[in-house]
């Protein structure tokens, strides 16, 4: 037989509302600096130096 009309209207206002203001700000300052500093800065040496001659 059908499903109780409790599971065909539509889902509550809670999952139709946007998102909190908690997640819809941007992240910290401190992070965002951070994240700069190391996109900025130039990979590590060993990443730069040709492969190890094993053959």
């Amino acid at each position: 037989k059908r499903e109780p009309m409790e599971e065909e209207k539509p889902k509550p206002a809670e999952q139709e509302q946007p998102k909190p203001v908690e997640e819809e700000k941007p992240k910290p300052v401190e992070e965002e600096l951070s994240k700069q500093v190391e996109e900025e800065k130039p990979k590590p040496v060993e990443e730069e130096k040709p492969e190890p001659i094993e053959e």
